[in-house]
C-alpha cells in the first residue's frame, strides 16, 4: 500500500512552492475548522473533500470574487429570478443577500441581472441549499431599457 502525500502531484505546478508540511498542516487546520471530512477507503487510502460548511465558505469566497470581476462583457445578461416559499426562507434570504454581496442589479424583488458568467456559482449555490425547484437561471441577448442597467455596471 502506498502512503504519503500524493496529491501535491495533481496541484498546479504553482503549488510547488508548499512544503509537503506546510499542505498537511494546512489539511489538518480545515479538518479542525470543520471545512473538510476525511474518509478512509477499503484499501486505506484517505479521501478529503469540502465539508456542508467548507462549500458555503467556497460559495461565498466565489461570490465575493464575482463582484470584482473585471472583463470584456459578451453582451449577454444572467439572468437569475426565484420564487422560494416560506418554508425555504433561510435559503432565500441566504441567496438574496449573495446576489447583493456580488453587485448583481435588482430588477425586482427576487429577479437579479448580471452582464458576466455566473451561472456555476449560482447552479452550486442553489443545489447546496436545496433550492433547484425555486431558482431560474436565464441567458438573455436584451433587455427593454437595459441602459440604466449597463449604467449601473459602468459598461458604456
Amino acid at each position: 500500500m502506498k502512503r504519503g502525500l500524493f496529491i501535491l502531484d495533481e496541484f498546479p505546478s504553482s503549488w510547488k512552492n508548499f512544503s509537503k508540511k506546510q499542505v498537511q498542516e494546512s489539511i489538518r487546520d480545515l479538518g479542525k475548522s470543520k471545512f473538510i471530512v476525511k474518509k478512509i477507503q477499503y484499501d486505506g487510502s484517505v479521501i478529503i473533500s469540502l465539508s456542508e460548511r467548507g462549500r458555503l465558505r467556497a460559495l461565498n469566497s466565489s461570490f465575493r470574487r464575482l463582484g470584482n470581476k473585471k472583463c470584456d462583457w459578451d453582451k449577454k445578461w444572467r439572468m437569475v429570478t426565484f420564487d422560494v416559499p416560506e418554508e425555504c426562507r433561510k435559503g432565500r434570504d441566504a441567496l438574496r443577500y449573495r446576489l447583493q454581496v456580488a453587485g448583481f442589479y435588482e430588477f425586482q424583488e427576487s429577479l437579479f441581472l448580471y452582464p458576466y458568467d455566473c451561472e456555476r456559482e449560482i447552479r452550486d449555490f442553489i443545489k447546496l441549499f436545496k433550492l433547484e425547484k425555486h431558482v431560474y437561471f436565464a441567458l438573455l441577448d436584451y433587455i427593454d431599457g437595459q441602459g440604466r442597467i449597463e449604467n449601473f455596471f459602468k459598461l458604456n
